[in-house]
């Protein structure tokens, strides 16, 4: 069974003999493509000569490409609000007709560029996005930088008990030996204190209530001997913390300790 073909392109014949007239020079690129071909099957190319047909399916136009970062993405409550934002683009296909950085309006070469905007946070808490957007006229892509504030959870040991008598001062949590930006109180600890001091935990309150395992068993043995308190932390910012000590001291290092 002889199989029809659509031809692409075929030159008219000028032969003299005397069979039939000229060849079918005509194309339509305006249809679905029939290939079972995964991505090209009922891909229109939507050409109008072969040469467009081939740019279409084969070499279709990219987006330029974006990309954006911002210094300390991750920040203690407090922290400096001030930002540099670095931003990059990329052309691909076709030259770029636009870039919009943190909502500046750059001045585009038509080619690959790059830069930095800076700006300030309008606070030093929570989590804020920047964004960018460059675009050739037709397509265009998006890329974003996002900074979080996070307050610190502080633990290590101390010779207070947390008592009207010996309080728990703001000095004594920013000295505690160890401490790290957070969203939550969960955490393992090991080879936690010893040589005869108390367990000392500090955190926001909004963290919620803790409960404790020591060396694999619950432990309840822990007061909360600041509760909802003002705490001033190193970058001046006033967080609501609560501080928790063990009731009892120990000689010699816990193996682990959990906070759930």
């Amino acid at each position: 069974m002889k199989t029809n073909r659509s031809r692409l392109f075929e030159g008219k014949n000028t032969g003299g003999g005397s069979g039939s007239g000229g060849g079918d020079s005509a194309f339509n690129g305006q249809r679905p493509i029939t290939r079972q071909t995964p991505g090209l099957i009922g891909v229109n190319p939507d050409a109008l000569t072969v040469i467009e047909m081939l740019e279409n399916v084969f070499y279709p136009p990219v987006a330029p490409i974006t990309a954006l970062t911002v210094n300390n993405p991750v920040r203690e409550i407090g922290q400096s609000a001030a930002y540099t934002l670095t931003w990059n683009v990329t052309r691909q296909s076709n030259a770029i007709t636009g870039i919009t950085v943190d909502g500046v309006a750059k001045v585009p070469t038509g080619d690959s560029q790059a830069g930095t905007q800076n700006g300030n946070f309008p606070g030093t808490i929570g989590t804020f996005t920047k964004s960018m957007t460059a675009t050739d006229g037709t397509l265009s892509s998006d890329a974003t930088a996002t900074v979080t504030y996070m307050p610190r959870m502080f633990w290590g040991t101390t010779t207070k008990d947390g008592s009207s008598a010996h309080p728990i001062l703001d000095a004594d949590i920013l000295g505690l030996a160890g401490s790290e930006l957070r969203e939550d109180r969960f955490k393992n600890y090991a080879n936690l204190g010893g040589g005869g001091t108390y367990l000392l935990f500090a955190f926001p309150s909004y963290f919620g209530t803790p409960s404790y395992v020591i060396n694999g068993l619950a432990n309840t043995a822990f007061t909360k001997v600041r509760s909802a308190s003002n705490f001033v932390n190193s970058q001046g910012a006033t967080i609501v913390m609560d501080v928790w000590i063990s009731n009892n001291f120990y000689n010699s290092a816990l193996a682990s300790v959990t906070i759930n």
